[in-house]
């Protein structure tokens, strides 16, 4: 195509990342505020053989549960 510039991908996603929109901004305010709460583990469906265990070392890592558990392990919130 002419006049069409090589461009990397990643630096395009970075530039429409990088655009802050109203909606964007919105939702920052709200997670600072504390507004949007986390939802219990019993709400997140586990996808592995774990079942409803609140431990990580029982998860895979690619499982939603274990992932929602090292979030709040890692921040130091409450895991419920």
């Amino acid at each position: 195509m002419k006049g069409m510039k090589n461009v990397n991908v990643s630096e395009a996603a970075r530039a429409l990342g990088s655009i802050k929109t109203a909606k964007k901004s919105a939702s920052s305010a709200r997670n600072i505020a504390g507004v949007n709460p986390l939802k219990p583990l019993s709400a997140i469906p586990c996808t592995c053989d774990g079942g409803e265990s609140k431990v990580r070392a029982d998860h895979r890592g690619t499982c939603a549960r274990w992932r929602a558990i090292r979030y709040r392990e890692m921040r130091g919130l409450p895991i419920e």
